[in-house]
C-alpha cells in the first residue's frame, strides 16, 4: 500500500512538471516572437543649453541606439540604452553624460517630445518624428 501511495505521488508530480515545462516553452516562444510597438527610426532635434540633432533607433526587442550631433560644440556620439514600456531606460552616454529622458508616446500623432540632461546646468528638450 505504501508503494502505491509513493507511485501515485510521483505520477502526480510528473504531470505538474510536464505542465510547467510546456508553460515555460510557450512563454519563451512569446518572448522570441515579441516585436516592440515602438520599433523604428525617430529623427529630430534637441535644444536648451546645447542644441543639435538626434536619431533614435528602437529595435524589435526595445534596444535603443541614439546618435547625437551637437551643432553648438561640433561633437557627435552614439550610445545605447533600452525601453521599459514606452519610457526610455538608462539611455545615457558614458562619454558626455547626455541622457535622454521621457517616453515615446505620440501626442499629437507622429510627434514625440521629452527632455534631456547632462547635469543640473546642461539640460533641455527634444522633439522627434518617426521616419
Amino acid at each position: 500500500m505504501r508503494f502505491y501511495k509513493v507511485g501515485l505521488l510521483l505520477i502526480i508530480l510528473s504531470f505538474t512538471s510536464c505542465q510547467q515545462l510546456a508553460d515555460n516553452y510557450w512563454d519563451r516562444k512569446a518572448e522570441e516572437n515579441y516585436v516592440s510597438p515602438y520599433k523604428g527610426v525617430y529623427v529630430g532635434a534637441y535644444s536648451g543649453s546645447d542644441q543639435g540633432t538626434l536619431r533614435i533607433e528602437i529595435s524589435a526587442k526595445n534596444y535603443v541606439q541614439v546618435k547625437r550631433v551637437s551643432t553648438t560644440n561640433s561633437f557627435s556620439e552614439t550610445f545605447e540604452g533600452g525601453l521599459i514600456g514606452p519610457s526610455f531606460n538608462k539611455v545615457q552616454s558614458r562619454v558626455s553624460g547626455f541622457t535622454v529622458l521621457g517616453n515615446i508616446l505620440n501626442t499629437p500623432p507622429n510627434s514625440y517630445s521629452g527632455s534631456w540632461k547632462i547635469d543640473d546646468a546642461n539640460l533641455g528638450t527634444w522633439t522627434l518624428k518617426k521616419e
